[in-house]
C-alpha cells in the first residue's frame, strides 16, 4: 500500500490568502500546505480522499495519472470544491470514477453541484455516485474498507480504515464505536487543525489527539489538516517519538 499526503493544510491553506503566514515560518517549505487530501494505492487500484480547491494541482504535482474512486468525508468547500473536475477526469481516462459519500454529505453535494446529478449535463457523465454507510464496511474497486463518522460542527465527517491504517479529518469528537473501529492500528493519520491552541471551532488540537492515542495506542501517528498556527518545526519538536506532522507530498509505504 502506498499513501501520499496530497494536502496537509486547513480550510484556509498556508500561506492564507494575501500571503498571510500567521505563526508559520515562511522559510520552511513544509509550512506551504494545500487543503487536506490523501491518495492511496492498494492492489493497483487508486483512491483519493477528498477533492478540495487544489485537487488538480495536487495530482499533477505528485505525478498521479489516474484514479478509480474518490471518498468524500463531508460537504465543506475545502473538501469538495473540485468534485466537478472528476467528470473531466472520466473523459480524459475514458472510464468511470466512483464517488462515495454519506447520505448527509450527498445532500451537500447536490446543493453545491446540482447540475452533476440531474442527468442532463455532460458534467455528470462517468460519475458513479455511491452511498457510504454511517458505520460499517463497504467495498470499492474490490477492496474492503471500514467507515464511521465523527462529529464536526453540526456536521458528520466520514472516516476511513483499510486493514491497519485509518484516516480521520475534521473532528471534535470521536464516539465509542469510532474508537472501537480504530483498535490495532499501525498508522493513524488524523486532523490536528488547532495544534497547541484549543478552540471550540469543530476541529481538534494536540491534547484531544493525545487522548485518542492513549486510548487506541496506534504504532505511528501523522497529524494533518494543519492551520497556520501549526508551525512545522515548533510543533514537531514537541511531539512524542511516534507522532509527526504531515507535509504536502509526504509518502508512506506500508
Amino acid at each position: 500500500m502506498k499513501i501520499i499526503i496530497l494536502g496537509s493544510g486547513s480550510a484556509y491553506g498556508s500561506p492564507m490568502i494575501f500571503n498571510q503566514w500567521d505563526k508559520l515560518n515562511a522559510g520552511n517549505p513544509k509550512n506551504i500546505r494545500n487543503r487536506a487530501s490523501l491518495y492511496m494505492e492498494i492492489e493497483g487500484k487508486k483512491f483519493v480522499i477528498d477533492a478540495g480547491p487544489e485537487f488538480r494541482l495536487e495530482l499533477n504535482q505528485n505525478n498521479i495519472t489516474d484514479i478509480d474512486s474518490v471518498f468524500i468525508t463531508h460537504g465543506h468547500y475545502d473538501h469538495i470544491a473540485s468534485v466537478p473536475e472528476l467528470s473531466r477526469a472520466c473523459t480524459s481516462k475514458a472510464h468511470a470514477i466512483e464517488v462515495w459519500s454519506s447520505e448527509e454529505t450527498e445532500k451537500e453535494l447536490k446543493q453545491s453541484f446540482g447540475f452533476m446529478f440531474n442527468g442532463a449535463e455532460k458534467e455528470s457523465a462517468g460519475i458513479y455516485w455511491r452511498r457510504l454507510p454511517n458505520l460499517g464496511k463497504f467495498i470499492s474497486q474490490g477492496i474492503e474498507f471500514q467507515t464511521f463518522q465523527v462529529r464536526h460542527h453540526k456536521f458528520h465527517c466520514s472516516s476511513f480504515r483499510y486493514q491497519d491504517f485509518a484516516y480521520i479529518t475534521d473532528w471534535e469528537e470521536i464516539s465509542q464505536s469510532g474508537l472501537e473501529a480504530l483498535q490495532g492500528l499501525k498508522l493513524l493519520i488524523i486532523e490536528c487543525n488547532n495544534g497547541l491552541y484549543p478552540e471550540k471551532n469543530g476541529h481538534s488540537d494536540l491534547e484531544n489527539v493525545k487522548r485518542v492515542i492513549n486510548t487506541i495506542h496506534p504504532e505511528r501517528v501523522i497529524l494533518t489538516h494543519l492551520s497556520c498556527r501549526v508551525d512545522y518545526d515548533d510543533i514537531q519538536n514537541s511531539l512524542p517519538d511516534n507522532v509527526e506532522l504531515a507535509y504536502d507530498g509526504m509518502t508512506i509505504e506500508m
